[in-house]
């Protein structure tokens, strides 16, 4: 049994002959289209809810990344400035575990590129797929790249004092910037700010969706050229 929402709980039973006998495995690397079946249907249903799919697709891993790519791209856009290219779907799967399943399942029939936060512990079951052919390796696009940083999550590619005015704004704070301590990616120095593993990051991009316009024209331009150099990484992939 598959729970749509549950993706990264799936177990695989693969029968690999009488001298190997029954597999049970996380790993989604199968070719096997008896063994995938489950699981393509599962993830279909999960898809056909959010109406997202397209021939090109940026994977991200939720509502809060689909949030600030797609305002501030038609934001700059709107000016003439570099943007998404609109071939692109942008498509949140639900969390980064996620990713790498989608992407076995759907990566050989459509064109996927993947947009993940950089972490500590990084990303080695994308690796794995850009290896094993799963997966072109210039398609996995970490945020820190952009950032020039190891480790960077989405929501430094703001000014820290325009994402903590959203922060602020959708959780009823008046935190400051001097008030965080550390380098690391600002959700987590705002976590360990307010005493908790993690905040709810759809949120402040909740705040973005419903003042898009008030808080877009005081975007500064070094959150602005930096958006502009992550869409300018993706649009490449196009002719991957």
């Amino acid at each position: 049994m598959v729970q749509p929402g549950k993706l990264e709980r799936v177990r695989l039973v693969e029968d690999r002959g009488k001298e190997v006998g029954a597999v049970l495995s996380s790993d989604v690397l199968t070719r096997d289209r008896d063994t995938l079946f489950p699981l393509q249907a599962a993830l279909g249903y999960d898809l056909v809810q959010h109406l997202f799919i397209a021939e090109n697709n940026v994977v991200v891993e939720g509502t809060s990344d689909y949030a600030y790519l797609k305002l501030i791209s038609d934001y700059l856009a709107s000016k003439g400035r570099a943007c998404l290219d609109p071939k692109w779907s942008i498509v949140p799967v639900g969390g980064a575990d996620v990713i790498p399943t989608f992407v076995s399942l759907l990566g050989n029939h459509l064109k996927v590129t993947v947009l993940v936060d950089s972490r500590k512990e990084g990303n080695q079951r994308l690796e794995r797929m850009a290896k094993d052919g799963y997966l072109e390796k210039q398609r996995i696009i970490l945020v820190g790249e952009v950032l020039g940083r190891k480790i960077g999550d989405i929501e430094d590619l703001f000014e820290e004092d325009e994402y903590l005015g959203l922060y602020n704004k959708a959780f009823g704070k008046a935190i400051k910037a001097k008030d965080l301590k550390g380098s690391d990616p600002i959700v987590a120095r705002i976590a360990r700010h307010e005493g908790v593993d993690r905040y709810d990051h759809g949120r402040p991009a909740d705040v973005l969706l419903r003042e898009r316009e008030t808080v877009l024209s005081k975007v500064s331009e070094g959150t602005l050229k930096r958006f502009e150099d992550l869409f300018g990484r993706i649009n490449e992939t196009l002719g991957s």
